[in-house]
């Protein structure tokens, strides 16, 4: 039986030198599962170092976290990255490291970047420049992340900062994707872009909360069998009978993740 699941697939943590102190994985955690979330994505910006640390604070609850990464691309653009597994991301950061720019991160002006356990404990500050464009193509960083069995797609193509249709003006043809995500309610975005007003691709939309009071404000229901990546991948492609929608449809079949833990 399929169910409508709610999402929101870009959350950064205090691993992206943008993101609040806030953003540890205990309060994202909480924040997900008080505002009725079922499925979020840990994305920060080129590393995914804390999504193990927030499945690992998610485990006993009805939470899905899936693995993934916010990778900005040497055209100057965003990107959403999602994997199947912690191992595959994994695999994917090796290769955006690889393509980083050399230095060290300036903490007074990019701000800290923090790698923590589940608990919130810091094991240590990423040293590396994340908050730079890595030295790979979109269409490169969009291959190998397909070879690994992800799921790729423009972030926030609705802003003026980093957004592709902005900085490209249009999307490549042969780019692999099945999406586009968006931060304004449809209508907004629509308003600004009139590219979104007959698109085939499925529109996904997303809080990129930096920080933990605004996990939840923009979402996406996903009409699932049950909340895992291979599901959320059919919906974006729109198999099977799943789907997507931007507000929840009249369909009273829908299930909240309930289950909040406690900590000693």
């Amino acid at each position: 039986m399929l169910k409508w699941y709610s999402a929101d697939l870009h959350i950064h943590t205090v691993l992206s030198p943008c993101g609040d102190l806030s953003m540890g994985p205990r309060d994202i955690l909480a924040s997900a599962l008080e505002k009725k979330i079922n499925i979020i994505a840990i994305t920060d910006h080129n590393s995914a170092e804390n999504v193990q640390a927030v499945m690992g604070a998610a485990e006993g609850t009805n939470l899905k976290v899936i693995a993934g990464m916010e990778v900005y691309v040497r055209e100057g653009v965003h990107i959403i990255c999602l994997f199947p597994a912690l191992k595959n991301v994994m695999t994917f950061q090796k290769f955006v490291y690889a393509n980083l720019q050399k230095g060290v991160n300036d903490e007074s002006l990019f701000g800290a970047q923090i790698v923590c356990d589940k608990d919130e404990n810091i094991l240590n500050e990423n040293q590396r420049l994340l908050a730079l464009p890595i030295n790979a193509s979109l269409e490169k960083i969009a291959h190998y992340a397909g070879e690994l069995g992800g799921i790729v797609y423009p972030a926030h193509v609705d802003r003026q900062s980093f957004s592709i249709l902005r900085v490209l003006g249009f999307i490549p043809d042969d780019l692999n994707i099945n999406a586009v995500e968006i931060s304004q309610p449809l209508q907004e975005a629509q308003r600004r872009l009139r590219f979104l007003r007959n698109t085939n691709y499925t529109i996904i939309r997303a809080s990129d909360a930096h920080f933990v009071d605004n996990i939840g404000d923009a979402r996406t229901f996903f009409k699932l069998a049950e909340p895992s990546f291979s599901e959320i991948s059919m919906a974006i492609r729109r198999q099977n009978g799943r789907r997507t929608a931007l507000e929840l449809p009249e369909e009273k079949s829908f299930k909240y993740a309930r289950t909040i833990p406690t900590y000693s």
